[in-house]
Parts: structure tokens; sequence; C-alpha cells
């Protein structure tokens, strides 16, 4: 079956602000400047080996959820699928130029795990730090041997699998007061109410090859706050993404922000995925904000906005996303419905990839073509390729 899905057809929700952050944007700005300057640990040069680590699976977390939401009725189905299990995981080589310098950052990437437990085309969705990191990730993820998934009885490709990859110097920590000084003349000029200029010193501040995890984060933190007084919300979801990948985690003694800041973030970005349309990268946030401690308030507060997504994805209306293409070509959607179709493509778009929990599959793009998707592949992510600066819609279409 095909359809053309019109502009008038779409989802427009208007998103509202539902919670006292307890932070203002000057707040932030303040406690940044106080808090880099008194709690920083001044780095120094540590020689020492450099790990990286694998932070999550989520397609694991997916099947234990599935398996304790699931009626008696249905956890024959659902078990019918075992995961894959890793057997060999190398990890990547530190690059020695990066390694020299300093610099650390991490890489996310989404790969396929074949029938044979073996790693296929992994591809890099982002990465925060030297761009050696990504070369290294890959060459190390493709040696990476599994037992595989198991679907009936019968080995299966695994094809919704994540992990993010760690480049971090054993013994090295803060801050150092170069960085602090050029922070800071960043932070006075955003102040002053120079968004440009101070724009300008943050991109020079940025292009550093020497910045470490902690700086990462802060700077992070500093361009959320520039994307949000420019009123620039793919850019300030993006670094604060970007900025909860450089954290570290609690668990591990290692996050730069404390938890109650961290609460904001995540509260930020749900409101911010919401408005874009990333439906499930928002739930995906309130659930994080529902495991950590203390943080009630927050996920009180953040509440209504959730149950106006649930809302909208369970309505009647197709949802639209609207995107434009990356320099890189290529864009990632995790979807929250079955049905999905493109319109008003500005440009050129060369593929979608399909990659679900247990299927996956590639198409050429054409804006007519609705594409249905067994709700027996588990959820699904769309891997869209396409000529930088193309524009479109993705539309998530309702049922009926």
């Amino acid at each position: 079956m095909s359809a053309i899905i019109k502009d008038d057809d779409m989802k427009r929700v208007t998103w509202k602000k539902v919670f006292s952050t307890g932070y203002s944007q000057k707040q932030v700005a303040k406690r940044n400047a106080l808090s880099l300057t008194f709690a920083a640990a001044l780095s120094s040069s540590v020689a020492g080996s450099a790990v990286a680590q694998e932070l999550s699976i989520p397609c694991d977390e997916v099947e234990e959820k599935a398996l304790a939401e699931a009626k008696d009725d249905e956890v024959k189905r659902i078990s019918a699928f075992t995961p894959a299990a890793p057997l060999e995981r190398v990890d990547p080589k530190y690059p020695s130029s990066a390694a020299r310098k300093g610099r650390e950052g991490w890489v996310r990437l989404s790969y396929v795990i074949d029938e044979e437990g073996r790693v296929k085309d992994p591809v890099v969705e982002d990465f925060f730090g030297s761009p050696s990191f990504k070369k290294s990730a890959l060459s190390a993820v493709k040696k990476w041997q599994y037992s595989p998934a198991i679907k009936d009885g019968e080995p299966t490709q695994q094809c919704h699998q994540a992990v993010q990859m760690d480049f971090s110097m054993v013994g090295k920590s803060g801050a150092t007061r170069k960085f602090i000084k050029a922070y800071k003349n960043v932070d006075d000029i955003f102040k002053a109410g120079d968004l440009e200029a101070a724009d300008e010193a943050f991109q020079e501040l940025e292009s550093w090859d020497t910045l470490n995890r902690y700086e990462n984060a802060w700077l992070l933190n500093l361009e959320s706050q520039l994307a949000n007084e420019q009123g620039d919300i793919e850019r300030e979801a993006r670094s604060l993404t970007r900025l909860l990948a450089s954290n570290g985690q609690k668990r591990f003694n290692n996050a730069v922000f404390d938890e109650d800041y961290i609460a904001y973030v995540l509260q930020r970005k749900i409101l911010l995925d919401a408005q874009r349309g990333y439906y499930a990268e928002a739930l995906k946030s309130y659930s994080a904000l529902q495991e950590m401690d203390e943080q009630e308030t927050r996920e009180a507060e953040i509440a209504p906005i959730v149950d106006k997504i649930n809302a909208s994805i369970a309505s009647d209306i197709n949802l639209q996303v609207p995107v434009s293409m990356d320099d890189d070509g290529r864009w990632f959607h995790t979807l929250v419905r079955n049905k999905f179709a493109f319109n008003n493509v500005q440009g050129e778009l060369d593929t979608v990839e399909v990659r679900c929990d247990t299927h996956r599959e590639k198409f050429t793009v054409a804006e007519d073509h609705i594409w249905h998707i067994p709700q027996s592949w588990g959820q699904c992510q769309v891997m869209v390729k396409g000529d930088s600066d193309t524009t479109f819609n993705l539309v998530e279409v309702a049922e009926g």
C-alpha cells in the first residue's frame, strides 16, 4: 500500500515548560563558573594505559523490560528470542597522537550481530573528542565476537545493538589552568550578552586538541546555554546528549556533575526532545530520571509532558519529525510506531536502513511509500543516508 503524506496530516503539538528547573540560565552560568573555578583539580601529564569502556548494550535492557511488562500469554513468544551474548571484546587502541596531548572523549556505535556472532556494518552515530577515536573504535568493534542470538531455536541476526566506547587516560582528571582561563573568558562574554562573540570564543575553545573528559563536559554544558539563548533547540538537545555521554557515572565514581544537576539536564532534554518529535529519546531520558535517587519532584514535574508524549503516540494523527542532514550525510531516529514515510524532501536521499531488535532491511527512499514494520521485529531505528544539507520530514504514520 502506498499513500502521499501531506503536511496538513501532521501532528502539531505545542510543548510548554511545566516544571521549575531550580536553575535559571543565569544561575546555571554563575553556578558553572564558580564550580569550575573552585572544584577543578589541576591536571598533570600522566603516562598510562588508555581504556575504552563499554557502558551499555540496550538490547539486553529492552529484552528484560519486555519480559517484565509482558502478560502471561505473551511471555512464551517473547522468550523465544534469546539475545546474543558477548564472547570476546577487544578494547580499542588509544591513538598515540591523542594520548600524547591528553585528549579524551568517546564514540557511540551501532551495529548488527550476524547469525555466526560476528559484528557487521558498524556505524558511528556520534562522537566527541579526537576524530581518530572513530577509526579506532570501528576497528575494535569489528573484532568482537558473540554467541549468536537465537530465535525459535535457530541462530538469527540481532540488529538493534549499540555501545559507547570511552577514551580516557589513567590518572587524569580536572581542568587545566589554561582551560579555566579560556572558559571564564567565554562565560564572561556570554554573561555580557554578546552571543555572537561568545559563540566564536566557544568554537575556538572547542577546537583545542588537548581537552580531557572533565573539560569536555563543562564545554558541552556551556554550549547548551549558548544554544538556549540562541533559541536553537537542535543544538541544545545535541549538546545535552553529549554532556550526558561525557559526564561519567556515579557508580564508577567518575561523574563530573552532581546527581541533581544531571536530573535537571534529563528534565530539560525530555522537553526539547518532545518539541523535536524525538519521542523515543524523551521516554528513554524519563526512564533514566525515574531510576535516579531522590528525584521524585523533578519526575512529577515532567510527568505531564511524558503523558502528552504517550497520548500523541497513541493518537490517530500522523507524527512529523523535521530533519536537516548534517555534513556526514547520516541521520538516526528511533521509531515509536510501526509505519513510517517521508515527505517534503528537499535535496537527495539515498537509502533508509531499518534496524530492529531481530531484523533489518535497506531500501531506497520514495516519498509516496509507507513502510510497514511487523510487530515481531521489535523496536526499530532508522538510519537515513543522503546529501548534506538535505531537508525532509520523517512521518510516523498512525494506525488505521
